[in-house]
């Protein structure tokens, strides 16, 4: 029995460390970053460091900046998605580092897996959606995705919480340099997101997630 128990438990340790290289062959050239993550969202790095100044301004609008190890990275993700009730994660079919991201947590939930197509349907989980952002702004702590090449924005617009995976080298200092890299070949929609959804149209009362996320997250990978 005692051997049977250890052989499984062996089992469990190969298959997280399996994950997690896989997480870093999704994201190659863009693995993430040796730095321990930001305790609490608060940045670590200088001022004058884009990254410190995303973290900042993103949390600054309400959302959450993660940014480490793969595997303290994806503990903590699994943790804030447990505690928001999460069950169902989705990812476009054409975004591998989402994908990877996604199954890489489903140990972490449990969560199953789901397609934005379900979700849109109408679906009674709550769910994370997972996608590559095109760029980050580090003035205002904005994310940028689009439909460019036909991308879909669904996880950004229908999931109780949002996970954009942000590449260190796609940060720009401000919105201009963002919309530079677009005007060759602009996409037909753009998704500009600062933390999660809110308005103030019902009652002048602030809503948090009525047209939207109610969670915004930021994986940053170097």
């Amino acid at each position: 029995m005692e051997d049977q128990a250890g052989s499984q438990g062996g089992d469990a340790v190969n298959e997280r460390e399996s994950l997690f290289r896989r997480l870093s062959a999704a994201c190659a050239g863009n693995g993430a970053a040796s730095e321990a993550p930001f305790p609490g969202g608060a940045p670590v790095a200088p001022e004058c460091d884009p990254v410190a100044l995303f973290a900042k301004t993103f949390t600054a609008a309400g959302g959450v900046p993660l940014f480490g190890p793969a595997e303290q990275a994806l503990s903590d993700l699994g943790e804030m998605l447990r505690a928001e009730g999460v069950t169902a994660l989705f990812f476009p079919e054409d975004d591998p580092a989402a994908r990877e991201i996604a199954e890489a947590l489903v140990p972490f939930g449990p969560f199953n897996l789901t397609s934005g197509a379900e979700v849109r349907e109408g679906s009674a989980a709550v769910t994370a959606g997972f996608r590559t952002a095109e760029a980050a702004i580090a003035e205002t702590g904005t994310i940028v995705e689009t439909s460019a090449g036909g991308k879909t924005l669904l996880p950004g617009l229908i999931a109780d919480v949002h996970v954009s995976i942000v590449r260190v080298a796609s940060l720009v200092a401000r919105m201009e340099e963002a919309l530079a890299s677009f005007t060759a070949d602009p996409p037909r929609n753009i998704s500009f997101l600062s933390g999660p959804s809110r308005t103030g149209d019902i009652e002048q009362t602030l809503t948090v997630g009525a047209h939207g996320p109610k969670k915004a997250i930021a994986l940053l990978l170097r």
